[in-house]
């Protein structure tokens, strides 16, 4: 006998034996069912006569009916599946030829590792199939290979653990979010900034990667725990994206917290991308898992598909995209920035939220727009509001206001009204002495890791 008919010939033994565990009837196998039904499916099984047996053995079990070989034979010959699944004959054969109920989980894990490996060959199959076909393109194809693995991959991984009985849950203490900015981003959480054309958002998305890849806190006086992060501007230009990231880097440098290599890294793309297209969303991925970043701006939205679609058909292939970005990455945190509408004719203030679909509403955990004050001063120093248009999932530090700023191009302001008096040639420190700004009006005293 071959390796291939010994393994095949266990998977067999596992397959008769997990079945005829779920014939038998007494406490021990009750304590077992949840989990065993929860492990396995029909299309688990190599055989479409075991899956079949298995499909009515634990839905009788889900049920409370009873689930012996005579009830089961009865219910089966009523149907006129008997002989065909097997015969009687069979059914008390399995429920005898189980060594141990014991080892039920051991028997279907062996079945459950046998489904993957056959999944992950069949995903081989037509990996190879569609290349000798050529059809489409090859990074179409390679895409489409990458899905198949991953679902292999991922197959089942709910049923690593049963669902938490409700009092357990709330006992449990809750959990410190895996912090990339503390207080302000976390892991797998999207941040999407809106505003009209030249509102600064760009530079706002800037600020809040270099600060972070040099240690700095967005906008506190504050160190935090460097991070790598990843710009892909698809809009400006090399010579447009440049000076101001030379400015920014020189600012960290002379708050003592100098970018090093291997933490910010950027791709500049003017002519734009189209994430509903395999190849630029095969670079990026790529772009991705070879950064490995824990903060990633991209945008704006709308260079990043040129689809020429509907705002519905065109959202959600892009919602996609990002999606599998923030997998490929493992979880990192991502910042958007999107245009939002003109103004209506009489409307003093333009609509925040994001031009296009309104799915865009409900996809990020936090959207904000920055929209200029109501401030006599707000020219001379460039205040903006800082203006939330979607409810956040989850408490954050954000500030209330931005204006210009010194050093960096956005100083945050704590407290809406508590707007600082035109001093943007002064440094901060000075203008506090002078009594020009209040001291309390800068968010920049909290100290942080």
């Amino acid at each position: 006998m071959t390796g291939t008919d010994e393994r095949a010939a266990e998977v067999l033994e596992a397959s008769e034996a997990v079945l005829g565990t779920l014939l038998h009837t007494d406490a021990g196998v009750r304590d077992l069912v949840p989990d065993l039904v929860s492990a396995l499916e029909p299309a688990d099984f190599r055989e479409p006569r075991h899956g079949e047996l298995w499909d009515l053995l634990s839905s009788r079990w889900a049920a409370a009916l009873s689930c012996d070989p005579i009830t089961v034979s009865a219910v089966l010959r009523e149907r006129g599946d008997l002989e065909r699944l097997g015969g009687l004959v069979w059914l008390h054969q399995l429920h005898d030829a189980v060594p141990t109920v014991a080892h039920a989980l051991e028997y279907a894990e062996i079945v459950r590792e046998d489904a993957q490996w056959r999944a992950l060959e069949a995903a081989g199959v037509r990996t190879v199939t569609a290349a000798g076909r050529r059809q489409g393109t090859a990074a179409e194809a390679a895409e489409s290979a990458v899905e198949l693995v991953r679902a292999v991959r991922d197959r089942q991984a709910h049923l690593d653990a049963p669902p938490r009985d409700l009092l357990d849950f709330l006992q449990e203490a809750d959990d410190e979010p895996e912090w990339v900015i503390p207080g302000v981003l976390a892991r797998w959480d999207r941040l999407m900034i809106t505003a009209g054309e030249g509102g600064g958002k760009s530079l706002l998305l800037r600020q809040i990667l270099m600060r972070a890849a040099a240690g700095l806190h967005p906008w506190k006086k504050a160190r935090i725990e460097p991070v790598r992060v990843l710009l892909v501007d698809a809009e400006n230009a090399d010579a447009q994206v440049r000076p101001w990231l030379r400015r920014m880097a020189q600012a960290a440098a002379e708050e003592g917290a100098p970018v090093q290599r291997g933490r910010f890294h950027l791709e500049v793309r003017p002519e734009g991308l189209d994430l509903s297209q395999a190849a630029d969303r095969a670079w990026l991925a790529r772009t991705v898992e070879r950064v490995r970043p824990d903060l990633i701006s991209i945008g704006p939205l709308y260079k990043l598909t040129t689809s020429g679609k509907s705002d519905e058909e065109a959202a959600r292939p892009l919602m996609s995209a990002l999606e599998m970005i923030r997998s490929a990455s493992g979880g990192a945190a991502m910042v958007l920035e999107a245009h939002s509408p003109h103004a209506a004719p009489g409307v003093k203030r333009r609509d925040l939220r994001p031009i296009g679909s309104s799915l865009w509403l409900r996809w990020p955990e936090y959207g904000f727009g920055l929209a200029p004050a109501d401030s006599a001063f707000a020219d001379e120093t460039r205040l903006m509001d800082w203006v939330p248009w979607r409810g956040p999932r989850s408490v954050r530090d954000w500030p209330a206001q931005f204006c210009q700023g010194v050093t960096w191009p956005w100083q945050a302001i704590q407290h809406v009204g508590n707007a600082p008096l035109p001093a943007v040639t002064i440094e901060v420190d000075e203008a506090v002495r002078r009594g020009l700004i209040p001291d309390q009006t800068f968010w920049d005293d909290q100290q942080i890791g």
